[in-house]
């Protein structure tokens, strides 16, 4: 009994997916950028305010792995240009962040922003290319790991800094979210105690003076201000937080 030829053009793509072994790059693929658009969520809840690059790059996940289920290259493609977007925007404002996993939130998804996107570019070109997937598990599995080991740096270094603790005469500042108060009076030796109750690192910078003081997410610091009597420009000297700005009246 001879054998049935199906010509080339019968075979869908999905079918060829499977006949080569590419298909089973897919569900990691989307399972590493689905994790990704939820840390990107979770994040922007946290932080209370809209992202508009993260809002829009989740909703872009969701639908390029919608597509993906009827148009499997279409899917890819998206899920991969998006990725590749997304980490050229983010590079410029995760490069300070790298250095203070202390700010274990801010960290953690910068982070995971990165490694994150990065391998979904690197398996979206696997997958696209339908390579054998014999390598998709222990692939998943180092994700995995990176994941672990993300979350239990940023752990441990959060725990491991303490901030200041408020001292007799200190004149208080809370930092609030993304702002700073619009004016803040002090006399020439004080000292600020500076409470960053935000999920966000920021920086207590002086124009002009040797002050530039690290803000940890949610830690307390104690700035001296030794001063010359005069009004100072004040800003968080960190990319996106221009809008954090201030006047240091010393008198």
């Amino acid at each position: 009994m001879s054998t049935p030829t199906v010509r080339p053009d019968q075979v869908s793509d999905r079918g060829r997916d499977a006949s080569t072994g590419g298909s089973g790059w897919d569900p990691l693929v989307v399972a590493i950028a689905a994790a990704v658009a939820l840390v990107d969520v979770v994040f922007v809840i946290l932080i209370g305010e809209i992202a508009h690059v993260l809002t829009v790059a989740a909703i872009v996940t969701v639908v390029g792995i919608v597509v993906m289920q009827r148009r499997r290259r279409v899917g890819l493609g998206i899920l991969g240009v998006s990725s590749l977007l997304v980490l050229a925007a983010a590079i410029p404002f995760a490069v300070g962040h790298l250095g203070h996993p202390e700010s274990g939130v801010d960290w953690s998804h910068t982070v995971i922003g990165l490694v994150g996107r990065l391998f979904v570019v690197a398996l979206v070109a696997v997958a696209w290319r339908e390579r054998p997937d014999t390598a998709a598990r222990p692939v998943g599995v180092v994700a995995i790991g990176l994941l672990a080991v993300i979350g239990t740096v940023a752990l441990v270094a959060t725990a491991a800094t303490s901030g200041d603790d408020r001292q007799e005469g200190d004149i208080e500042l809370v930092v609030d979210a993304t702002a700073f108060p619009e004016r803040i009076t002090v006399a020439s030796g004080d000292v600020l105690f500076v409470d960053n109750t935000h999920i966000f690192r920021h920086t207590f910078t002086v124009e002009g003076t040797d002050i530039d003081v690290e803000l940890p997410a949610l830690q307390s610091v104690r700035i001296p201000i030794d001063l010359p009597a005069g009004s100072y420009s004040v800003f968080c000297d960190i990319p996106g937080h221009e809008s954090m700005t201030s006047v240091l009246v010393v008198e």
